[in-house]
């Protein structure tokens, strides 16, 4: 399955090459850095074939952010639900990486849109991972009831992977400090106070008194880190057990 920034999903057969559209989208706006940015597949989906989708298009009201589930039947995508809207939107810094997890609730990264100040403020949905169950209902044991936030503090986090039971993010730092995480739940993750460690004289108070968790990995200069998976099959030995990182600059997998 492959999403297009204009609103295009295609299924592709990897052994004939074939390829044929499901469905455009035509509520998709692609400005910027904007458009069809994320899509996961329910995991059962033989059974339960759901396809999940994040967006940004133009409400009337300003430039936003949803999260739609579709079914699949044979041909194209039906039944569109919307999970999640109202969630800020810009051309820059939308986020949008969708992950479901073993216990079935869907993860949703947001940048903070061009307004740092969003990832500081729990009662944003920008600058966030957002947990959901897969109606768009809120989990009982959220940090806050009632709120979909799971952890908060992010720049514009464009990775998402769940490995041995850990949720791994990448996101974009300003012109330093990228980062890939460890999200855990309710977890401060510094933007816009904090830039990667907390190494800074002006940062450390800050991570103390809001808990920030530090990256396991930052880079100065910045690499642009991007997709994210995880890799942990025989075919290529030397990258069995390892995170696999998409960056968009100098075309490189690290």
């Amino acid at each position: 399955w492959i999403s297009e920034r204009g609103g295009k999903i295609t299924r592709l057969n990897p052994a004939t090459g074939a390829k044929n559209t499901v469905i455009t989208i035509s509520e998709v706006e692609a400005t910027g850095e904007g458009g069809l940015l994320g899509m996961v597949l329910h995991p059962n989906f033989s059974t339960t074939p759901q396809v999940f989708v994040t967006y940004n298009y133009d409400g009337g009201s300003g430039y936003r952010e949803k999260v739609v589930r579709y079914t699949y039947n044979g041909t194209t995508l039906v039944n569109p639900f919307t999970v999640i809207d109202n969630i800020g939107a810009s051309d820059i810094h939308n986020g949008s990486r969708l992950v479901i997890s073993p216990d079935l609730k869907l993860y949703v990264s947001t940048g903070d849109a061009a307004n740092p100040a969003t990832a500081q403020n729990v009662s944003s949905r920008n600058g966030k991972i957002l947990r959901l169950n897969l109606d768009g209902s809120v989990p009982a044991d959220n940090p806050v009831a009632g709120n979909p936030y799971w952890s908060w503090g992010h720049r514009n986090p464009q990775g998402l992977v769940f490995a041995n039971n850990k949720l791994y993010s990448s996101e974009h730092g300003p012109s330093n400090d990228d980062e890939i995480n460890i999200i855990e739940k309710g977890r401060n993750y510094g933007w816009l106070n904090v830039q990667g460690f907390c190494d800074q004289t002006g940062e450390q108070g800050f991570c103390q008194t809001n808990n920030v968790k530090e990256p396991l990995k930052a880079w100065t200069p910045t690499i642009a880190t991007c997709g994210l998976d995880y890799y942990n099959h025989d075919l290529i030995p030397q990258w069995k057990n390892s995170l696999l990182l998409a960056t968009l600059k100098n075309m490189r997998l690290y």
